[in-house]
């Protein structure tokens, strides 16, 4: 009879216990599918993030004038080992992917990272660099590109993780000093701007300020 009690007691611990880590195991998939499950559902929504995030971007555009004489920051030293595309890589959060130049902001984001024109490069210092991207994207986005070319884990990027820049095979390293979520750029101080939507149809934005190190 004890031991009936104790057999039965156990099942219930491992069906219990199993129950857990199929859940577990269920919402992990749920996390890393879950743009494409709901851009499958919702096919307005990569427009509601794109409309916010250019948005955005006209007003930043709109605020900020390009100063005539542009200071030529000390160049790191030219590395011809590096791809000649211009690339963005932030090791901590996945991104290794090329930085888009385009003056159409839907056109640019739809290829991926983009840098808003008008504004600063690596260079020079005359402006920030302000480099947007969709956070979830479009449901033809492979996996691999979703995961390498949108700022869906840029809310991860923490206060003193570097991002690297190659430009013209010149490798640039900033560093994050700020981050907040708001409607709107709030410090054009900064060397480096990286935004993103919190949300695709909110207007709080993700941004990460940085300043360069080397």
């Amino acid at each position: 009879m004890e031991r009936s009690k104790t057999i039965k007691m156990l099942s219930t611990i491992y069906l219990v216990f199993g129950l857990f880590l199929f859940f577990v195991a269920f919402a992990t998939l749920a996390i890393s599918f879950y743009p494409q499950i709901w851009y499958s559902i919702d096919k307005e929504a990569t427009n509601s993030e794109l409309n916010t995030l250019t948005k955005d971007i006209e007003e930043i555009d709109a605020s900020e004038k390009e100063e005539e004489n542009a200071e030529v920051l000390a160049l790191p030293p030219l590395d011809t080992s590096l791809p000649e595309d211009n690339m963005i890589v932030i090791s901590s959060i996945g991104i290794n992917s090329v930085i888009v130049e385009n003056n159409s902001a839907d056109a640019g984001l739809k290829d991926g990272i983009w840098r808003v024109p008008n504004f600063g490069t690596p260079a020079l210092d005359n402006l920030p660099i302000i480099i947007a991207a969709h956070r979830f994207g479009y449901i033809e986005w492979t996996t691999e590109f979703r995961e390498s070319s949108t700022f869906y884990n840029l809310p991860k990027l923490k206060v003193g993780d570097r991002v690297q820049i190659i430009w013209e095979q010149r490798s640039y390293e900033y560093e994050v000093v700020k981050s907040e979520d708001n409607t709107q750029i709030t410090d054009y101080n900064s060397d480096l701007i990286l935004y993103t939507c919190r949300m695709y149809n909110s207007p709080v934005r993700v941004f990460r300020y940085l300043d360069r190190v080397k």
